[in-house]
Protein backbone atom coordinates (compact mmCIF):
# COMPACT_ATOMS: atom_id res chain seq x y z
CA UNK A 1 0.00 0.00 0.00
CA UNK A 2 1.25 3.61 -0.89
CA UNK A 3 0.74 5.91 1.91
CA UNK A 4 0.66 9.81 2.07
CA UNK A 5 1.43 11.41 5.65
CA UNK A 6 1.03 14.84 7.04
CA UNK A 7 1.72 15.64 9.82
CA UNK A 8 3.19 18.97 12.05
CA UNK A 9 5.94 17.37 14.12
CA UNK A 10 7.82 14.55 13.28
CA UNK A 11 8.23 13.45 16.92
CA UNK A 12 9.94 9.93 17.94
CA UNK A 13 6.64 8.13 18.83
CA UNK A 14 5.00 9.24 15.11
CA UNK A 15 8.40 8.45 13.71
CA UNK A 16 8.00 5.22 15.68
CA UNK A 17 4.62 4.42 14.38
CA UNK A 18 5.12 5.54 10.36
CA UNK A 19 8.59 3.01 10.91
CA UNK A 20 6.60 0.47 11.77
CA UNK A 21 3.81 0.74 8.91
CA UNK A 22 6.87 1.01 6.32
CA UNK A 23 7.86 -2.04 6.84
CA UNK A 24 4.82 -3.68 5.04
CA UNK A 25 4.16 -0.33 2.80
CA UNK A 26 5.13 2.52 0.56
CA UNK A 27 5.33 5.50 2.61
CA UNK A 28 5.67 8.91 1.77
CA UNK A 29 6.01 11.88 5.07
CA UNK A 30 5.22 15.75 4.06
CA UNK A 31 5.98 17.77 7.53
CA UNK A 32 5.19 21.03 8.21
CA UNK A 33 8.52 22.61 9.79
CA UNK A 34 8.48 25.24 12.69
CA UNK A 35 10.32 26.77 15.84
CA UNK A 36 9.63 24.13 18.48
CA UNK A 37 10.92 26.32 21.65
CA UNK A 38 9.75 24.24 23.90
CA UNK A 39 10.83 20.88 22.55
CA UNK A 40 14.58 19.24 22.94
CA UNK A 41 16.13 18.98 19.92
CA UNK A 42 17.87 16.29 21.80
CA UNK A 43 14.34 14.49 21.91
CA UNK A 44 13.09 15.28 18.16
CA UNK A 45 16.50 13.54 17.13
CA UNK A 46 16.18 10.58 19.29
CA UNK A 47 14.95 8.58 16.17
CA UNK A 48 14.90 8.55 12.72
CA UNK A 49 12.71 7.76 10.00
CA UNK A 50 13.15 4.63 7.91
CA UNK A 51 10.76 6.62 4.64
CA UNK A 52 11.18 9.61 2.65
CA UNK A 53 10.61 12.74 4.20
CA UNK A 54 9.99 16.25 3.13
CA UNK A 55 10.36 18.92 4.97
CA UNK A 56 8.59 22.82 3.88
CA UNK A 57 8.27 25.51 6.12
CA UNK A 58 4.86 27.13 7.53
CA UNK A 59 4.86 30.31 5.68
CA UNK A 60 5.69 28.51 1.87
CA UNK A 61 2.68 26.37 2.65
CA UNK A 62 0.38 29.64 3.28
CA UNK A 63 1.70 30.79 -0.09
CA UNK A 64 -0.54 30.53 -3.20
CA UNK A 65 2.16 28.55 -5.85
CA UNK A 66 3.96 26.51 -2.79
CA UNK A 67 0.55 25.33 -1.36
CA UNK A 68 -0.67 24.15 -4.97
CA UNK A 69 2.22 22.31 -5.66
CA UNK A 70 2.10 20.58 -2.50
CA UNK A 71 -1.82 19.55 -3.20
CA UNK A 72 -0.77 18.52 -6.67
CA UNK A 73 1.71 15.92 -5.41
CA UNK A 74 -0.67 14.54 -2.61
CA UNK A 75 -3.41 14.52 -5.11
CA UNK A 76 -1.82 13.09 -8.51
CA UNK A 77 0.59 10.79 -6.59
CA UNK A 78 -0.92 7.38 -6.62
CA UNK A 79 -1.55 7.35 -2.99
CA UNK A 80 -4.00 4.30 -1.34
CA UNK A 81 -4.45 6.40 1.83
CA UNK A 82 -3.56 10.16 3.47
CA UNK A 83 -3.00 9.89 7.47
CA UNK A 84 -3.62 13.44 8.11
CA UNK A 85 -2.23 13.99 11.74
CA UNK A 86 -5.07 16.33 13.35
CA UNK A 87 -7.23 19.12 11.67
CA UNK A 88 -6.18 22.11 13.61
CA UNK A 89 -4.46 24.14 10.63
CA UNK A 90 -5.37 25.78 7.49
CA UNK A 91 -3.03 23.55 5.55
CA UNK A 92 -4.30 20.42 6.96
CA UNK A 93 -7.79 21.82 6.67
CA UNK A 94 -7.11 22.29 2.88
CA UNK A 95 -5.22 18.98 2.36
CA UNK A 96 -8.39 17.25 3.79
CA UNK A 97 -11.48 19.28 2.14
CA UNK A 98 -9.06 19.06 -1.28
CA UNK A 99 -8.75 15.06 -0.80
CA UNK A 100 -12.09 14.56 0.18
CA UNK A 101 -13.20 16.22 -3.20
CA UNK A 102 -10.77 14.70 -4.80
CA UNK A 103 -13.02 10.97 -3.56
CA UNK A 104 -9.47 9.92 -1.98
CA UNK A 105 -9.60 7.70 1.38
CA UNK A 106 -8.41 9.92 4.06
CA UNK A 107 -7.79 9.38 7.77
CA UNK A 108 -7.71 11.72 10.23
CA UNK A 109 -5.28 10.35 13.41
CA UNK A 110 -6.13 12.43 16.17
CA UNK A 111 -3.61 11.81 19.24
CA UNK A 112 -5.91 13.66 21.85
CA UNK A 113 -8.31 16.27 22.34
CA UNK A 114 -8.64 19.09 24.95
CA UNK A 115 -12.27 18.59 26.46
CA UNK A 116 -11.65 21.25 29.59
CA UNK A 117 -9.95 24.18 28.05
CA UNK A 118 -12.58 27.25 28.31
CA UNK A 119 -13.57 28.21 24.58
CA UNK A 120 -13.17 31.41 23.21
CA UNK A 121 -15.18 33.15 20.58
CA UNK A 122 -12.23 31.81 18.10
CA UNK A 123 -12.94 28.65 19.65
CA UNK A 124 -16.35 28.81 18.81
CA UNK A 125 -15.94 29.51 15.35
CA UNK A 126 -12.93 26.08 15.12
CA UNK A 127 -15.63 24.13 16.53
CA UNK A 128 -18.36 24.65 13.64
CA UNK A 129 -15.64 23.84 11.34
CA UNK A 130 -14.46 20.70 13.39
CA UNK A 131 -18.26 19.74 12.93
CA UNK A 132 -17.51 20.05 9.29
CA UNK A 133 -14.44 18.07 9.04
CA UNK A 134 -16.08 15.24 11.30
CA UNK A 135 -19.01 15.21 8.69
CA UNK A 136 -16.76 15.02 5.65
CA UNK A 137 -16.95 11.14 5.77
CA UNK A 138 -13.07 10.76 5.96
CA UNK A 139 -12.10 8.23 8.54
CA UNK A 140 -10.91 9.17 11.85
CA UNK A 141 -8.11 7.16 14.05
CA UNK A 142 -8.23 8.29 17.84
CA UNK A 143 -5.94 7.69 20.84
CA UNK A 144 -8.70 8.19 23.16
CA UNK A 145 -11.86 6.78 24.11
CA UNK A 146 -13.31 10.84 24.75
CA UNK A 147 -11.46 11.43 21.33
CA UNK A 148 -13.67 8.86 19.67
CA UNK A 149 -16.92 10.15 22.17
CA UNK A 150 -16.24 13.92 20.37
CA UNK A 151 -15.95 13.29 17.01
CA UNK A 152 -18.46 10.96 16.50
CA UNK A 153 -20.98 13.87 18.90
CA UNK A 154 -19.82 16.29 16.09
CA UNK A 155 -20.92 14.40 13.33
CA UNK A 156 -18.54 11.51 12.55
CA UNK A 157 -20.04 8.03 11.48
CA UNK A 158 -19.49 5.21 14.45
CA UNK A 159 -18.23 3.07 11.83
CA UNK A 160 -15.59 5.51 10.77
CA UNK A 161 -13.79 6.17 13.91
CA UNK A 162 -11.72 3.53 15.83
CA UNK A 163 -9.54 3.90 19.16
CA UNK A 164 -5.91 2.71 18.48
CA UNK A 165 -3.71 2.28 22.17
CA UNK A 166 -2.07 5.44 22.10
CA UNK A 167 1.42 4.60 23.65
CA UNK A 168 5.28 5.53 22.84
CA UNK A 169 6.23 1.97 24.34
CA UNK A 170 7.59 -1.34 23.39
CA UNK A 171 6.84 -4.57 24.66
CA UNK A 172 10.33 -4.30 26.72
CA UNK A 173 9.89 -1.11 28.21
CA UNK A 174 7.51 -2.88 30.46
CA UNK A 175 8.53 -4.82 33.47
CA UNK A 176 5.94 -6.94 35.38
CA UNK A 177 4.56 -6.66 38.79
CA UNK A 178 7.17 -9.55 40.28
CA UNK A 179 10.54 -7.55 38.81
CA UNK A 180 9.38 -4.15 40.26
CA UNK A 181 10.76 -4.71 43.36
CA UNK A 182 14.60 -6.35 42.46
CA UNK A 183 14.70 -2.93 39.42
CA UNK A 184 13.80 -0.53 42.13
CA UNK A 185 16.57 -1.47 44.64
CA UNK A 186 18.78 -1.85 41.85
CA UNK A 187 18.31 1.38 40.86
CA UNK A 188 17.85 3.40 43.74
CA UNK A 189 21.16 1.72 44.79
CA UNK A 190 23.00 3.06 41.03
CA UNK A 191 20.90 6.78 41.11
CA UNK A 192 22.33 6.97 45.37
CA UNK A 193 18.64 6.27 46.76
CA UNK A 194 18.75 3.97 48.99
CA UNK A 195 16.64 3.90 51.87
CA UNK A 196 14.62 6.87 50.21
CA UNK A 197 11.08 7.28 48.74
CA UNK A 198 10.66 8.83 45.54
CA UNK A 199 8.08 10.52 43.90
CA UNK A 200 8.61 11.23 40.26
CA UNK A 201 7.10 14.27 37.43
CA UNK A 202 8.53 14.09 34.08
CA UNK A 203 7.88 16.91 31.65
CA UNK A 204 8.36 19.83 30.21
CA UNK A 205 8.89 23.20 32.63
CA UNK A 206 6.25 25.14 30.83
CA UNK A 207 2.91 26.74 33.26
CA UNK A 208 0.29 24.15 32.16
CA UNK A 209 2.22 21.55 33.61
CA UNK A 210 1.18 23.15 37.33
CA UNK A 211 4.45 21.87 38.74
CA UNK A 212 4.27 25.36 40.99
CA UNK A 213 1.22 23.91 42.83
CA UNK A 214 3.41 20.28 43.39
CA UNK A 215 6.14 21.95 44.76
CA UNK A 216 3.95 23.85 47.28
CA UNK A 217 2.14 20.70 47.92
CA UNK A 218 5.59 19.04 48.58
CA UNK A 219 5.80 20.93 52.22
CA UNK A 220 6.18 19.01 55.14
CA UNK A 221 6.71 15.62 53.51
CA UNK A 222 9.18 13.33 55.76
CA UNK A 223 12.62 13.47 55.73
CA UNK A 224 13.18 10.34 53.95
CA UNK A 225 11.08 11.60 50.94
CA UNK A 226 12.46 13.00 47.47
CA UNK A 227 10.69 14.32 44.77
CA UNK A 228 12.67 14.57 41.12
CA UNK A 229 10.93 17.20 38.19
CA UNK A 230 12.83 16.16 35.45
CA UNK A 231 12.01 18.17 31.91
CA UNK A 232 13.56 21.32 32.00
CA UNK A 233 12.15 24.47 30.70
CA UNK A 234 11.12 28.60 30.63
CA UNK A 235 9.93 27.79 34.23
CA UNK A 236 12.73 26.51 35.91
CA UNK A 237 14.51 29.80 37.54
CA UNK A 238 10.68 30.38 39.16
CA UNK A 239 10.50 26.88 40.39
CA UNK A 240 13.89 27.29 41.82
CA UNK A 241 12.51 30.84 43.29
CA UNK A 242 9.56 28.88 44.72
CA UNK A 243 11.64 25.97 46.54
CA UNK A 244 13.79 28.63 48.36
CA UNK A 245 11.12 31.22 49.21
CA UNK A 246 8.83 27.86 50.32
CA UNK A 247 11.64 26.15 52.43
CA UNK A 248 10.66 22.92 50.62
CA UNK A 249 13.02 20.20 51.53
CA UNK A 250 14.30 17.26 49.44
CA UNK A 251 13.06 18.67 45.57
CA UNK A 252 15.61 18.14 42.71
CA UNK A 253 14.83 19.81 39.51
CA UNK A 254 16.69 18.45 36.11
CA UNK A 255 16.87 19.21 32.70
CA UNK A 256 15.75 16.77 29.32
CA UNK A 257 17.40 13.54 29.71
CA UNK A 258 17.26 10.97 27.12
CA UNK A 259 14.97 8.13 27.33
CA UNK A 260 17.69 5.51 28.52
CA UNK A 261 18.30 7.34 31.31
CA UNK A 262 14.94 8.44 32.26
CA UNK A 263 13.99 4.69 32.60
CA UNK A 264 16.04 4.48 35.45
CA UNK A 265 14.09 7.06 37.32
CA UNK A 266 11.05 5.23 36.18
CA UNK A 267 12.51 2.05 37.79
CA UNK A 268 13.58 4.02 40.85
CA UNK A 269 10.41 5.95 41.81
CA UNK A 270 7.50 4.59 44.09
CA UNK A 271 5.15 6.93 42.51
CA UNK A 272 4.62 9.07 39.65
CA UNK A 273 2.67 12.23 40.26
CA UNK A 274 0.89 14.90 36.91
CA UNK A 275 -0.91 17.79 38.37
CA UNK A 276 -1.15 19.31 34.55
CA UNK A 277 -3.90 21.64 33.94
CA UNK A 278 -4.77 20.08 31.06
CA UNK A 279 -3.24 17.34 28.74
CA UNK A 280 -4.71 16.19 25.55
CA UNK A 281 -3.45 12.72 26.12
CA UNK A 282 -0.27 12.43 28.25
CA UNK A 283 2.67 9.92 27.60
CA UNK A 284 4.24 9.83 30.97
CA UNK A 285 1.39 8.56 32.06
CA UNK A 286 1.85 5.21 30.62
CA UNK A 287 5.56 5.22 30.86
CA UNK A 288 5.08 5.50 34.50
CA UNK A 289 2.60 2.80 34.61
CA UNK A 290 4.88 0.60 32.06
CA UNK A 291 7.52 0.75 35.02
CA UNK A 292 4.99 -0.28 38.19
CA UNK A 293 4.64 3.53 39.25
CA UNK A 294 1.43 4.18 40.91
CA UNK A 295 0.15 7.60 39.31
CA UNK A 296 -1.21 10.96 41.21
CA UNK A 297 -2.26 12.68 38.36
CA UNK A 298 -5.24 15.93 37.72
CA UNK A 299 -8.50 14.70 36.17
CA UNK A 300 -7.77 17.30 33.22
CA UNK A 301 -5.25 14.40 31.65
CA UNK A 302 -7.18 12.32 29.30
CA UNK A 303 -4.49 9.62 30.26
CA UNK A 304 -5.47 9.38 33.74
CA UNK A 305 -9.14 9.78 33.47
CA UNK A 306 -9.02 6.45 30.58
CA UNK A 307 -5.98 4.86 32.52
CA UNK A 308 -6.37 4.97 36.28
CA UNK A 309 -8.42 2.74 38.51
CA UNK A 310 -9.08 5.63 41.57
CA UNK A 311 -7.52 3.54 44.92
CA UNK A 312 -6.13 0.71 42.90
CA UNK A 313 -3.67 1.87 40.36
CA UNK A 314 -3.62 5.75 41.81
CA UNK A 315 -5.63 8.82 42.30
CA UNK A 316 -7.04 11.44 39.87
CA UNK A 317 -7.25 15.07 41.85
CA UNK A 318 -8.66 18.38 41.04
CA UNK A 319 -6.55 20.63 39.05
CA UNK A 320 -4.55 23.66 41.49
CA UNK A 321 -5.93 22.14 44.61
CA UNK A 322 -2.93 21.88 46.01
CA UNK A 323 -3.97 20.26 49.96
CA UNK A 324 -5.66 17.21 47.72
CA UNK A 325 -2.45 16.19 46.08
CA UNK A 326 -0.59 16.68 49.33
CA UNK A 327 -2.55 13.88 50.93
CA UNK A 328 -3.03 11.93 48.18
CA UNK A 329 0.66 11.98 47.93
CA UNK A 330 1.19 11.37 51.55
CA UNK A 331 -1.18 9.74 53.47
CA UNK A 332 -2.84 7.89 49.22
CA UNK A 333 0.82 6.39 48.80
CA UNK A 334 3.44 6.77 50.83
CA UNK A 335 1.83 6.20 53.97
CA UNK A 336 1.19 2.32 52.55
CA UNK A 337 4.72 1.39 51.75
Amino acid sequence: MKIFYLTGLLSPYRIEWMNALSEENDIFAYYISSDEKTREKDWLDSRKPCFPTKRVTRSKLLRALPAKSFLSEALSGGFDIYIIDGYSSRIKLKTINKLLKGHKKVCINIDGIDIWREKTKADIIKDAVKRRVFRSGAYFICGSMIAQKAVIKGGAAEDKAFVHPFTSLHKEDIILPNQKSTLQKEYKEKLNLSGKKVALAVGRFIPLKKYDILIKAWKDMPDDCVLYIIGGGEEKENYERLIKESGVKNIALMDFILPEKLSEYYCAADLFVHPSSTETWGLVINEAMAKGCPVIATDHCVAATELIQDGENGFLVKVGDTDQLHWRIRIGVFSAM
